[in-house]
Order: C-alpha cells, then sequence, then structure tokens
C-alpha cells in the first residue's frame, strides 16, 4: 500500500467501504469491517484488537496465498507444446487430383508447421530443465526450471464444455442448468477460503458469453458460468480495462446494504465470544486487516492511489504494455455478430494482476487472450497442402504466454511479501497454466471413402475440405509458484497412439504401457488404479497447492494430484 499524495483516492470519510453481500452469509470481509468502522467507529477495546490480531496471527501467520489462472481460451498444439511428438510431416505433399489413394493413406499422415522438424526454429521435441517439450514452448524455457508438467491430460472437445469444466471441475452437470448454492469455480472456492483478507478477492478477465455459443436467451441470470456463488467476497469481478477497474475501486462505498448492517451490529454485540469461536476465524481475519487498513486511512488518508494505479509508465514499459494494448477487441465467430470478453491484451492483464497482488486487493485472479478464439487455429487439409504453412501458434504462445508470463513470475519472485521478509510473493502464488482442449495434426477419412455412392472428385473435395487442425482431447497443463515441484513431468502422449499414456497414483506412467508408442504392452491389461488427468484433478491441484484442502470445495469429484507439490 503506498501513501497518496493527491486525490483521487480511496478514502473512509468520503466514500463507504461494503461489499455487495448477501445478509445470510456467515464471514465478514475487508470491505464491511471497514464500511463499519467508518459508520460506528471499531468496536470494542484495544484488548479486543490485539485479541483479533493474536488470532489472525495464530490461524494465517504471515500467510497470504494467491492463485492465477493463466489461461489460454481458443484450444492450443499441445502436440507441439507440453504433450509433445515426433511425427513424419506431410504437409507439403503433391498428390495428383481426384486421388483418393496416395502413399502414404490420407489417414496415416500427419500435418506441422512447414520446416517442422528441418528448421532450426522448429526442432523436434527436446528436453530442457527435466521437462521434454515442443517448439511452441521454447520460448519459455526460462520458466521450464520452475514448472510442472503433466503431458498426458485430457481436454474437452466443446470451448463452452471445456471452459466450464476448468472454471469448476467434473462432476455431473447441465451448463444451462441453474447453478446451486453448492457449487463453486476454483477461484470462489479459492477465494472462500483465502480472500477474507482482500478488497476484492476475486478478479477475472473474461466473459462467459463470449466463447461465441452460449446467449443470453440460452444462458439467463444464474446458468452457465455463474459469478455469485459463495460469500459475497468470493463472487467474481470481472476486471475488465484499467479505467473500468479504478472506476469500480472508487464506487465501492454505492454497494452498501442495511441488511447486511444489521448483521454487522449483531456480530459485534458479543465480540469476545465471536473472535475465540473456529467458526469465526475468516471474520476475526477481516477484522485485522480492516483494523490495520483503518489506521492507515486515518493517518496517512489512503489505501492506495487511483491516480497512478495501473498507470505507472516504468511498469507498463517493464510488461512490455503497447499502445491499444489498454483496449477491448470484437470477434465474429460462426458468422455470429461479433464478440468481445470486455478485456486488455493480456499484456496489461498481468501487470494489473500483479499490482493488484502487492497492494493486497486480489488474491485469485484469472487471465485469458483478449481474442475470441485466439489460440482456436482450425485449418482444413487444402490449406495445409497447399498454403505455405500449417497452423502455426508460434506467434501467439510467444505473445499471449511466454513474454508476459516470463515478466510476471521475475516481479513476484523480485517482490517480498509485506511482514514476510525473506519471502517473496512467488513463493505464496499458485500459477495454472491450461487451455480447455489440443488440437489435432491429422483427420480418418475412411467414412468419407467408404462412401461409394459419390463420385470420386466430390469425395476427394470433402478430403481436402477436412479440418486437419480440429479441437482434440490430447492436451497438457502446467502448474508453477512456491509449493510446485520444479522441473518434473507426468505422463506422455505414445509416438504411434497419439494418445494420452495413464499415470499411476505417484506420478509413475502405468507400466502396462509401452512408455514410447503408447500401445498396450501384450498380455497387459490398464491397471485399475491408472487415470489420465482431467481439468477437475487440476481444480483440486490448484487450491491444495495454495493451501486449501479441496476437500468440500463445489462439487468437484477429482482428488489433487500430489505429485505436483514440492
Amino acid at each position: 500500500m503506498t501513501r497518496a499524495s493527491h486525490p483521487p483516492v480511496v478514502r473512509s470519510g468520503r466514500r463507504r467501504f461494503l461489499a455487495d453481500a448477501a445478509a445470510a452469509s456467515a464471514s465478514l470481509s475487508v470491505l464491511e469491517w471497514l464500511g463499519f468502522f467508518r459508520d460506528h467507529g471499531v468496536p470494542g477495546t484495544a484488548k479486543d484488537w490485539g485479541l483479533a490480531s493474536a488470532r489472525a496471527a495464530e490461524e494465517t501467520p504471515a500467510d497470504d496465498r494467491f492463485l492465477v489462472y493463466w489461461f489460454a481460451e481458443g484450444g492450443w498444439d499441445s502436440y507441439s507444446l507440453f504433450s509433445p511428438v515426433h511425427t513424419p510431416n506431410h504437409s507439403a505433399l503433391s498428390i495428383p487430383a481426384n486421388t483418393l489413394y496416395p502413399s502414404p493413406p490420407w489417414s496415416q499422415q500427419f500435418y506441422r508447421a512447414q520446416g517442422y522438424g528441418v528448421s532450426p526454429s522448429l526442432p523436434p521435441p527436446s528436453t530442457v530443465s527435466g521437462i521434454e517439450h515442443g517448439y511452441l514452448a521454447a520460448p519459455g524455457r526460462s520458466l521450464l526450471a520452475d514448472m510442472a508438467v503433466v503431458s498426458s491430460h485430457r481436454g474437452n472437445l466443446f470451448h463452452s464444455g471445456g471452459r466450464f469444466d476448468c472454471h469448476y471441475g467434473m462432476y455431473t452437470r447441465s451448463l444451462n442448468a441453474q447453478r446451486q448454492p453448492d457449487e463453486r469455480t476454483v477461484l470462489q472456492a479459492f477465494c472462500e477460503a483465502k480472500g477474507a483478507n482482500f478488497l476484492l478477492p476475486h478478479v477475472s478477465w473474461h466473459r462467459w458469453l463470449a466463447d461465441g455459443e452460449l446467449d443470453l436467451g440460452q444462458y439467463p441470470e444464474g446458468t452457465g458460468y455463474y459469478e455469485k456463488l459463495g460469500p459475497a467476497y468470493a463472487h467474481t469481478i470481472y476486471g475488465r480495462t484499467p479505467r473500468d477497474l479504478k472506476a469500480r475501486l472508487g464506487s465501492l462505498g454505492d454497494l452498501a446494504t442495511q441488511s447486511r448492517r444489521r448483521l454487522l451490529r449483531s456480530y459485534t454485540d458479543d465480540l469476545h465470544a465471536r473472535f475465540l469461536a473456529d467458526r469465526d476465524g475468516p471474520s476475526v481475519r477481516a477484522f485485522s486487516s480492516a483494523l490495520s487498513i483503518h489506521r492507515q486511512l486515518a493517518d496517512r488518508g489512503a489505501v492506495f492511489n487511483l491516480n497512478t494505479l495501473f498507470d505507472d509508465p516504468d511498469l507498463r514499459a517493464e510488461f512490455g504494455v503497447r499502445d491499444g494494448d489498454d483496449q477491448t477487441t470484437a470477434t465474429v465467430v460462426n458468422g455470429m455478430p461479433a464478440r468481445s470478453k470486455d478485456t486488455p491484451h493480456i499484456r496489461v492483464q498481468t501487470m494489473m494482476a500483479y499490482e493488484l497482488m502487492r497492494a493486497k486487493i486480489s488474491c485469485g485472479l484469472w487471465l485469458e487472450n483478449r481474442e475470441v478464439r485466439g489460440f482456436d487455429s482450425h485449418r482444413g487439409r487444402r490449406d495445409v497442402l497447399d498454403a505455405d504453412s500449417n497452423s502455426d501458434q508460434r506467434t501467439v504462445i510467444a505473445d499471449e504466454i511466454w513474454n508476459p508470463l516470463s515478466r510476471f513470475v521475475a516481479r513476484l519472485k523480485s517482490t517480498e511479501m509485506p511482514g514476510a521478509p525473506g519471502v517473496s510473493m512467488y513463493d505464496r502464488t499458485t500459477i495454472v497454466l491450461c487451455s480447455e482442449m489440443g488440437r489435432a495434426i491429422s483427420g480418418n477419412v475412411d467414412a468419407i471413402l467408404a462412401n461409394t455412392a459419390l463420385p470420386d472428385d466430390v469425395r476427394y473435395a470433402q478430403i481436402l475440405d477436412q479440418d486437419v487442425c480440429q479441437h482434440w482431447h490430447v492436451n497438457g497443463v502446467a502448474f508453477l509458484g512456491g509449493n510446485v515441484r520444479g522441473g518434473t513431468q507426468f505422463g506422455r502422449v505414445g509416438s504411434e497412439t497419439l494418445e494420452s499414456i495413464p499415470t499411476m497414483p505417484d506420478g509413475t506412467l502405468d507400466p502396462a504401457f509401452d512408455p514410447g508408442t503408447g500401445q498396450l504392452r501384450p498380455g497387459q491389461q490398464k491397471s485399475a488404479a491408472s487415470f489420465v488427468s482431467d481439468p477437475g484433478h487440476v481444480y483440486a491441484t490448484a487450491l491444495a497447492l495454495s493451501g486449501v484442502s479441496p476437500a468440500g470445495r463445489g462439487r468437484n469429484t477429482r482428488p489433487a494430484l500430489p505429485f505436483v507439490q514440492r
């Protein structure tokens, strides 16, 4: 927190800090305590204050945590990233017109970027810092020593379903059903446990409707991704642009409710008893944090300076922010009206996230690419065989992931946690790097060839128009952070099957499978204990790495991956 030198600033004497909350919520947030202090003063005596500080220190000794999801919306080519395989490259084949049976056969052709395996910039998989990776990960090699990579991850072939899985984990559900009180996104679950001490704990840069397939008619309030689950302080705040978030921070006092104030008044009637009650741990931590902030407000007049927030020229330069990055974009998807996420470029999101974390405004953050379907690189076989290159995500991945992520990690490592000498913000942060799906590098044409009622030229045209960079379930995911066992890799993809090889509960490969080809060994059966990880495992692992027990958090049914943790 920094001392303000001039307005506009957030002041206790000008605005009332109060979260938009339901009166039934049991936990009280920092904002609510500050609003109560503003109207009624600090309740109790110095003894109460000391008791609150001691209780908060007992439960969370300088233990603020941060959880960041870095989401590549649209589906990256994991075969060239975290699920590396080395295949032939048939993207430059010369095939005579109307040839239905070339060599190799259509369904056995694999399409990689032009120059793959030949050009120095498109090498086959290599191993650095203990992690085998494809050429798309090459610009991020400086981060591999910090990563735990799960290569045999399973994605979802449906954009909206995959996004839902990454947010909510895995359980029986309908996307367009009304969300129930016990459902939680991973960040809602995290902020419910760790967010009571923060002003705006949960900030996300996405809009569920932005993925181009959902609309308000199909998904009214309370369905699809629902931002209001859990206590009010865990609700999703959409970060949008720097100007938008500044405006929200400046108008927090407009969110007061009388029913919530009555709950606060009732809460303070028996202060000592409530401080000693285990069930009020989050409220006690929030009280202690708010008391510290309230004293700073009284002494200096401000907690943070809205004039300089997100506008530090040196910080913007450090994060590589360019002209136009603060603006939003809109994209036409599947012929539907242009959709927008109302978000700036991820370079700006990264800078904003760092400032929100450093100022103790937010602790749970979801970052993703600004463009709708930014990684959704479909290509038909005609384009692959006729154009300069197959789908190649090198530029977008360097721009949307490796460059800003490396700056983000470096900043977190160099920033000390307040009140924790020798402990960096990175030590208290968990970062999940993921996408909802992978992408195919081939296409099976057996059904087209079998339809002999069609003329050869029609079948040939159908073969050429087939999408060979379509949505695919083979995927990878990476974890970074202070509790992550860096420089480790789990699971593989078979070079012949191109399918994920299941892992055992300790992270080793299922011995029934050949670790190179991915084929089931003769006479062997898949172990009943082995599995392929999915977004539910990531949900639970992200919470566990962040110091939150996944048990009872939302409806996710998958366990955490213990081998990822340091």
